[in-house]
């Protein structure tokens, strides 16, 4: 089963920041709707929240925001 995956680690270091709380404040984004889409807790991502990230920190590839990850059991 595949599982899309939000890449917070990625996008910490393309923000040049070391924390969620840095990285909401530089999106302008709820941290707390950041830490839940990096802890799996949340099940949907706004296209508004992807135009944000992608617009704020430059990014030009929708992978580097979120990603597919295989989940083999």
């Amino acid at each position: 089963m595949k599982n899309v995956k939000f890449q917070i680690e990625h996008l910490k270091q393309k923000a040049n920041v070391s924390s969620i709380s840095e990285l909401a404040e530089k999106v302008d984004i709820r941290r707390a709707t950041l830490s839940e889409l990096a802890n799996g807790k949340r099940q949907r991502i706004q296209f508004e929240h992807i135009e944000k990230i992608a617009e704020k920190l430059d990014i030009e590839d929708i992978r580097e925001i979120i990603n597919l990850d295989s989940n083999e059991q």
